[in-house]
């Protein structure tokens, strides 16, 4: 399932759709977010030693929503099969679809219901990252599985990462999994960009950060583009396919969403 319609303001993203390497797929959501996603561009990656689907080399996965009012946004990062990461954001949009996290609180009583009672075919897991966002008060929360990445961006603003990260797994056939997470909160201003992106950016040569995209590398990124959320995903994508300083790049799956503040 995608639902990429823009005059919605949402869009899913599932991986096992997005299979051809050195490939970025991108869209609008709305006039103020976008949306992101690519395999990658190394084929023979030693990331593959985590992947239990031949058939599904993308197992990352992203859902956004962009109303007038407010933004949500979450990755997630799956190993082992793309069913975790695939079956919780494709619950999670449609619960959004309807229902807008009020709270920390109300978010993570929502996240623990993504179970939807499934027994996964393998033994999949997977990273989970979600930011809520108020556009009246300027202010956010969300709740953190993992390793995965939400920061904000802005002329003022130097890349600043937000949430706590951690090695910490859900699997979406597990409801206990889904509780307990870190959770955490925000503020931004007008002029600034909010973004959140698994670790196929900033660990874009394969679990080895210094030789990777680091915050001022997606911080330029990012002012070139002029903080359009389109231009920007598409700019840190194809920096992380390409690589740093000569180091490889692309060795993970990628997903990667931004909205204006």
């Amino acid at each position: 399932m995608n639902d990429t319609d823009p005059r919605l303001g949402r869009i899913l993203l599932l991986g096992e759709n997005f299979g051809n390497y050195r490939e970025i797929d991108s869209a609008r959501v709305g006039s103020e977010a976008a949306a992101a996603i690519s395999v990658g561009a190394d084929e023979h990656s030693p990331s593959k030693q985590f992947k239990y689907d031949d058939a599904v080399d993308n197992e990352d996965a992203i859902c956004l929503i962009a109303a007038p009012d407010w933004v949500g946004m979450a990755v997630a990062d799956a190993h082992y099969g793309p069913e975790s990461s695939h079956m919780l954001l494709e619950r999670l949009h449609r619960i959004w679809a309807k229902i807008r996290p009020e709270s920390p609180a109300h978010l993570a009583e929502m996240v623990e219901f993504l179970s939807n009672g499934d027994s996964a075919r393998t033994e999949s897991e997977t990273t989970l990252l979600i930011a809520v966002y108020d556009r009246q008060s300027r202010s956010g929360f969300g709740i953190s599985f993992g390793d995965s990445t939400f920061a904000i961006a802005g002329p003022k603003r130097p890349l600043q990462r937000i949430n706590p990260q951690d090695h910490r797994f859900v699997a979406a056939n597990q409801r206990g999994s889904l509780l307990g997470g870190t959770e955490f909160t925000f503020t931004a201003s007008h002029d600034e960009l909010l973004m959140i992106y698994t670790d196929g950016v900033n660990e874009c040569h394969y679990r080895n950060p210094p030789t990777s995209l680091q915050d001022h590398h997606i911080q330029a990124l990012v002012e070139d583009a002029g903080f359009d959320p389109l231009e920007s995903v598409e700019r840190v994508i194809a920096a992380a396919l390409e690589g740093v300083d000569g180091n490889p790049g692309g060795q993970d799956n990628i997903v990667l969403g931004s909205a204006k503040a």
